[in-house]
């Protein structure tokens, strides 16, 4: 059905660019190629090759009249490994039309991008990232691009309305309205599942004031299921500017329900509190402190959702030592798994009702972002960029606890800080060819000591995150590239397990001591601006102490791109 609407669209914008002249074409091809393979202890898994996959995207946007524009992304992809074609597709990547009503009011209906505030919709970055080397940062853009990971914007099948108002130079209004369909009904025992929302700004000089709101609900009508879910999120927000002083607020409210005819139905009611503060201590720094407080029953999907859905295997080597053991998602796979079809991908693209699982390798103090439940506590962070853009410096500390008990009265103590930097070695000695070094070091805690009387281990779970990166262009446009990743976990925790109703229904003990390490070298060529070459070879070795667990993956890659 939506090829049949991608040929009516191409074939009208084509037959409307004759009337109306504003017509653009761009899009990309990109081929990949990955050879893999565990070491030689582990004999009975064969070598993976994936052999020169190729894809085409072709955009097309183009105004059918002066109310209305059509924008789609139509995908060929294709094998060359099989010299046929039998590994061949078509597909629509996306289908948006859009326009203005009015001067006051414009549309989109289709294939909509959309954002919030980081407690009512928000895609939050997936995790194992503090300032990573640009060898793995061009595959971590591939992987958004694949999955539609537009910033924080949430991809979604739907319509939105939009627009604003001046009521002078320095006064506006500005408002939004969307509704999406999440899931369609099996017509038997699976509802339909939507999102509706809005927001609505008022933006002075000095100050704006807002509202947010957002449901997430299911509608089982015509089908053999009682129940209906509801989950709202309502919030205010507010900032003030004066001088180089910015102060900011978020305040909210959820509730969510599982409702029947049959039986009595019970809201379940969360809040939260944000406030900001942002200041220019320096022309060259900027200064800015948070604090906040989520409730422990704060229930938010569109800002809670993760990227990744842990709950399922990786695509490469989901068996290891000999096929005997299933392995995790980590962070090789998160970065360079790249899959072009979307039945083989572990990246999440729904907003899920339930709070999605988390890998705790990544750390447990903020794994759903600030939007976490149950969190209470200050975040400050520091920036340093000189004028020429040499030198770039961030410095960012935290510090949370629970704000009620787990399991017990006692509550648990998050502290966190982060340090990244990037140096252009090359503008401090005048050269005129890039030599990049850049990185950062992330390092969590969380701590819970417990009663003799109860009989339970005290909490104590580390967490590090070391980055390292050199992008050394040894000739023009050839370049040198490295990348180094490091992931430490060691402790105890107990990770809470919610029923439908979002209440704490048990605990999951989790304990390891893992260490996990890439290791990355690259050679890249760029032929413009907007085609390359990368041949890369990549080490991977995770070491599990607690089961005795270890495995080395090597990996090389070819990757060729071209933009227009």
């Amino acid at each position: 059905m939506r090829l049949i609407f991608l040929f009516i669209a191409v074939i009208t914008t084509f037959s409307i660019h004759a009337q109306f002249p504003k017509f653009e074409i761009g899009g990309l091809a990109r081929s990949f190629s990955q050879s893999s393979h565990l070491d030689e202890e582990d004999t009975i898994n064969n070598d993976i090759s994936q052999d020169f996959n190729i894809v085409f995207d072709l955009a097309i946007k183009g105004s059918l009249n002066k109310y209305v524009s059509l924008y789609s992304e139509l995908r060929m992809g294709s094998n060359l490994e099989v010299f046929d074609t039998s590994s061949s597709y078509l597909n629509l990547r996306r289908l948006l039309i859009f326009g203005d009503l009015n001067k006051y009011f414009s549309f989109e209906i289709g294939d909509v991008d959309l954002k919030m505030t980081p407690f009512t919709l928000w895609n939050s970055n997936q995790e194992g990232n503090i300032n990573e080397s640009v060898l793995f940062s061009n595959y971590r853009n591939i992987q958004n691009y694949e999955n539609f990971n537009n910033e924080n914007y949430w991809r979604r099948q739907g319509a939105t309305l939009f627009g604003n108002k001046s009521f002078s130079k320095k006064d506006s209004l500005n408002y939004k309205i969307f509704g999406t369909r999440e899931l369609a009904s099996n017509e038997i025992s699976i509802p339909d599942v939507f999102i509706y929302g809005g927001d609505i700004t008022f933006f002075s000089e000095y100050f704006s004031l807002g509202i947010n709101h957002i449901d997430l609900f299911t509608n089982n009508k015509g089908i053999s299921l009682d129940t209906n879910l509801h989950n709202h999120v309502v919030s205010s927000k507010s900032a003030f500017k004066f001088r180089n002083i910015e102060l900011s607020s978020e305040l909210g409210i959820s509730k969510r329900t599982n409702y029947s005819s049959i039986s009595d139905s019970k809201w379940t009611d969360g809040e939260f509190m944000s406030f900001d503060f942002k200041t220019n201590l320096s022309k060259n720094i900027l200064f800015t402190l948070n604090y906040r407080s989520v409730s422990d029953d704060f229930s938010s999907p569109g800002a809670q959702t993760k990227r990744i859905n842990y709950s399922l295997a990786p695509n490469l080597f989901p068996l290891v030592a000999n096929s005997s053991t299933n392995r995790e998602v980590i962070a090789s796979d998160i970065i360079t798994d790249i899959s072009f079809f979307r039945s083989a991908s572990f990246y999440n693209r729904k907003i899920d009702y339930s709070l999605d699982e988390f890998n705790p390798i990544f750390g447990v103090s903020e794994p759903y972002g600030i939007a976490t439940p149950n969190r209470r506590g200050i975040t400050s962070m520091i920036e340093y960029s000189d004028s020429s853009k040499v030198v770039y410096i961030q410095g960012k500390v935290s510090f949370l606890n629970d704000l009620t008990g787990e399991g017990v009265l006692d509550k648990r103590k998050y502290s966190s800080y982060s340090l990244v930097s990037n140096i252009f070695i090359n503008k401090i000695l005048d050269f005129k060819k890039t030599i990049l070094i850049n990185g950062g070091f992330h390092y969590s805690n969380a701590q819970r000591k417990h009663s003799p009387e109860i009989f339970v281990q005290n909490v104590d779970f580390d967490n590090s995150i070391l980055d390292l990166g050199l992008d050394f262009e040894i000739f023009k446009d050839f370049h040198l590239l490295y990348g180094y990743k490091e992931i430490k976990s060691k402790g105890l925790d107990y990770l809470s397990v919610r029923d439908n109703n979002f209440t704490i229904s048990s605990f999951d003990k989790f304990e390891t001591d893992m260490n996990h390490t890439i290791n990355s070298i690259g050679l890249k060529y760029d032929f413009t601006k907007r085609s390359s070459l990368l041949l890369n070879y990549q080490y991977v070795k995770c070491n599990y102490e607690m089961s005795n667990l270890s495995f080395i993956i090597n990996q090389f890659f070819i990757l060729a791109q071209i933009k227009f």
